[in-house]
């Protein structure tokens, strides 16, 4: 068997599925365009990600100071 004919049903295959989703998923891009008016910007969620992480950091620090703070017995007043 040739191999382009073995090949036809992958191809037709493939088509089909991408044109289903594009067809099927197409209603909710689109709301999501009027929804958003254009306003997702990568960038935007760059930032975003980097305040989330800062403040992570921020929080676990704090825990940590924390903690340390508590387990540590207390200095004895000088005579």
């Amino acid at each position: 068997m040739n191999p382009i004919n073995r090949n036809i049903p992958l191809i037709v295959a493939v088509g089909v599925g991408v044109f289903t989703g594009l067809y099927i998923w197409e209603p909710m891009f689109k709301k999501y365009q009027r929804e958003s008016k254009g306003t997702w910007q990568y960038d935007v969620v760059q930032q975003t990600r980097a305040e989330e992480l800062k403040h992570v950091a921020d929080q676990a620090a704090a825990a940590k100071a924390q903690s340390e703070g508590s387990d540590a017995t207390p200095a004895k007043p000088a005579a």
